[in-house]
C-alpha cells in the first residue's frame, strides 16, 4: 500500500527510513512516498534537490526487500514529472552498488556522467538520469499524484 506523509511525524518516519537504510540526509524540500507490506514500511522513495527542471531521487529498502511495486513506481514518477513538473529525475549511485545500477537501468535511467573514485570506498560516483519523455511509468492521461490511488497514512 502506498503511503505519503500527512503530518510532520509521518515525514520524519519516511525521511528517517531513508536515512537509516540508504544514508540519505533529508533536506527541507524532501518529498517522500513509501510502501507498506503487512503494515510495515519496507520501501521509501525520497525526492529532493528540486532545482530548475530536475530533482534527485533516492530509494531505500529494508534488508532483504528488493521489490518495487509498479503502482509505487507509477506514483513516484507521476509525482516527479506531473505534479512537481520536473523534466529530468537524477540519481547518484556508487559504481560498486551493481544491484542498484542494474535496477536503475531496468527502470529506464541512463548514465549521464561518471566521477572516477569519488564515491564511498573508492567507487565511481555515477550520475544517472531519466527524462519525462523516456519514462514508461506515466499514464497516457496525465493526472496529479493521488488521483485514483489507494493512499494511507503511516501508523
Amino acid at each position: 500500500m502506498i503511503v505519503t506523509p500527512c503530518s510532520n511525524s509521518d515525514w520524519l518516519v519516511l525521511t528517517g527510513f531513508l536515512r537509516d537504510h540508504a544514508l540519505v540526509m533529508p533536506t527541507p524540500d524532501t518529498q517522500c512516498i513509501g510502501w507498506l507490506s503487512e503494515g510495515k514500511l519496507v520501501c521509501a522513495v525520497g525526492m529532493q534537490g528540486f532545482l530548475g527542471k530536475v530533482c534527485q531521487m533516492h530509494v531505500a529498502y529494508v534488508p532483504g526487500w528488493h521489490f518495487t511495486p509498479r503502482s509505487l513506481l507509477r506514483a513516484v514518477f507521476r509525482y516527479a514529472f506531473l505534479t512537481a513538473g520536473r523534466e529530468v529525475v537524477l540519481g547518484v549511485v556508487n559504481s560498486k552498488n551493481e544491484k542498484a545500477l542494474r535496477m536503475d537501468a531496468h527502470l529506464g535511467f541512463r548514465e549521464l556522467f561518471r566521477l572516477p573514485g569519488m564515491h564511498d570506498d573508492g567507487g565511481d560516483m555515477v550520475l544517472l538520469g531519466m527524462t519525462k519523455d523516456n519514462c514508461r511509468y506515466l499514464d497516457d492521461e496525465p493526472r496529479a499524484f493521488g488521483e485514483q490511488d489507494e493512499l494511507a497514512t503511516i501508523h
